[in-house]
Parts: C-alpha cells; structure tokens; sequence
C-alpha cells in the first residue's frame, strides 16, 4: 500500500468518531469513496460518511473528509468532519441522486495551516444489488476557502473545480438489525409477509383497494396506480371509497379517532404513523391490514411488512411506530 494512503487511513480513522457520534445510534449505512479533484488543483480524496433516511425522498449523514494535493512537493491537504444532504437516494436498484455539504477543518500547507470551509454539490449513480450493499460513483463542484466565509463570497486564495469519486455503502439495519441480533442467537427466517388470509371490519374495501396496489413503483409524490409515496397511497385507497383525506402524512395524523400503538388494538384500515427518531413528528404511514401485517409504499414500492420483532425489518418500523388513527369506526 502506497505511504500516502497508509497516512489518510489513519487520518480517517481518527476522525471517523466524530461523524459516528454526530450520526448517533439511529445511523443506517456507512460509506467509504475514493476519487480525484481535477482543474488544476491534482488533489487526491477521500471521504467517510454515515447515512440514514430523512424523510420523502431526502437521506443525510454526517462524515470527515481529507483532500491531499502533493505536486512537486507543494504539499497541501485538508483535514475536516461536515454534514452532507442527497435526494432520490436509494429508491431504485439502480439510479441517480443529488447531493450538497459543507464540511469545516483545517486546511495546511508548507508555510501555513488555517481554519477552512469546503462546499460540494453535485450528483452520482448508485448500483445497490443487496438492501446491504451499494457501489457507485459521484461528481461534485468543490470549492475550498480558507476562512468560515459562504461559498458566494470566497477569498482570493479559493480552491475551485469538479471531482469525481468511486464508492462504497454498507447498510447497517438501524435498530432493527441490533434488536434483531440481540440475545444468544438471532430469530428464526420469516417467510415473506402474504396478504391475509380474510379481512374483517368496516375498511374491508379499502384494505382490498390498497393491497390491489402491491408492487406499484415508489413515487415521491406520486397519488395515483403509477406509482406512490406512503401518504398517497393512503389517501388513494380511501379516496376510491368517497373518504377525502389530506395530501401529507403529518396532516393524515390528525384525521379520524386516535388508537393507542398497540397491535391488538388495530383493525384492518387503521393508519399506522412512524416518526424517523423521537420527537421529530410523523414522517411515514401505512394501512394496517390484519395478522400483524400493515401496507405502505417505501423506497422499494408498496409492499407488506410486519409489525413482529421477530422479523428484524418489522423491528425496525416497531421502533419507530408512534400512533394510529381510525378513519371508519
């Protein structure tokens, strides 16, 4: 292994604690890219970041990050931990994505080393064969100013130019994975949830509705059979039975009679709220259909989980579960 990339190893293992505790316990997926600053500036870099879902079609994480530009040996580098944004991350097999960050560190040369600000944005294209796994590949504009100054107003020493990067996710489950895994040995395989068996109550229609809907495309946006994000499905399959529920699922949280989260208090119909951490409001909603099962349009299409510890996706959407609401009594 080359000396540079022996000496960024360890400057990113000794970083990396900044980005896991800012990430905190509820970080998803960890990623490692490797790529080359061009226009001029002949930098190498290299970036470590945590990534967790943040709501519709928005993930963000918190990472660090070392550029080192050795030419002729006009050594320049930088070491800093920031916070980075992408949108329509994830929601297919393979596809595109947006990103922005800023990161702030220390910025060094031969003669000097001051306080910095890097600001990227840019895009990629993601290949994920596994849930666990993804490669791909990103292109970023990036400019570097010494001093915490906007990217609108940078100094005359500014750095500027595109850079490209090849890497790698590993999703780490959440806490449905650790819950999952908890104990002296982990839970037997569930089969794949099934519709139920029979549905009973006075939503029949509208379960019946929702689950004609399985394996329809996620649409961020999306309200009709082409495709649809969790609260338009929602809204679809009680609109196709006269009941007008509002667009967005935090209003969807005020509708109907409240149920306390608790499965035997459910009925097929009842809306399922999720929050992505505590206190942060709802930011997800199924339709429960019966035998511990619920519907619900997730990155991966609108499909059926559980709401079983047993099955380590069901102890994920269990942790994060904060009510439910009956529109038809």
């Amino acid at each position: 292994m080359p000396r540079r990339t022996e000496l960024v190893a360890v400057q990113l293992l000794a970083l990396a604690p900044l980005a896991l505790s800012a990430q905190g316990s509820g970080g998803r997926g960890l990623e490692f890219h490797v790529g080359r600053w061009y226009n001029g500036n002949r930098a190498d870099t290299y970036e470590f970041r945590t990534s967790t879902r943040l709501g519709a079609a928005f993930t963000h994480g918190f990472g660090v990050a070392v550029v080192v530009s050795d030419t002729l040996g006009h050594r320049r580098a930088f070491y800093g931990a920031g916070y980075e944004i992408q949108a329509w991350r994830g929601r297919k097999r393979f596809g595109p994505y947006a990103l922005a960050g800023l990161a702030a560190g220390l910025s060094t040369d031969p003669t000097s080393h001051e306080v910095a600000a890097q600001w990227t944005m840019g895009g990629g294209v993601e290949w994920r064969p596994f849930s666990w796994f993804a490669a791909g590949a990103e292109l970023r504009y990036r400019v570097e100013d010494r001093g915490l100054r906007g990217f609108w107003r940078t100094g005359n020493g500014a750095r500027t130019g595109v850079s490209a990067a090849l890497g790698i996710a590993i999703g780490l489950g959440g806490a449905a994975r650790g819950r999952a895994m908890s104990g002296t040995a982990a839970p037997p395989e569930l089969p794949p949830p099934a519709p139920p068996t029979s549905i009973s109550g006075n939503a029949v229609d509208v379960v019946q509705t929702a689950l004609e809907s399985l394996g329809t495309p996620y649409v961020w946006g999306g309200t009709a059979d082409n495709g649809f994000d969790c609260s338009g499905l929602v809204q679809y399959a009680y609109g196709q039975h006269g009941i007008r529920l509002p667009r967005m699922s935090r209003d969807q949280a005020r509708v109907g009679a409240e149920i306390a989260p608790v499965v035997d208090a459910l009925r097929p119909g009842d809306i399922l709220l999720f929050s992505a951490r505590p206190g942060s409001g709802v930011t997800h909603v199924g339709l429960y259909v019966g035998e511990w099962k619920f519907i619900h349009s997730s990155t991966r299409g609108v499909k059926l989980s559980r709401l079983d510890v047993r099955d380590p996706e069901g102890a994920y959407w269990l942790d994060r579960w904060v009510g439910a609401r009956r529109v038809i009594p």
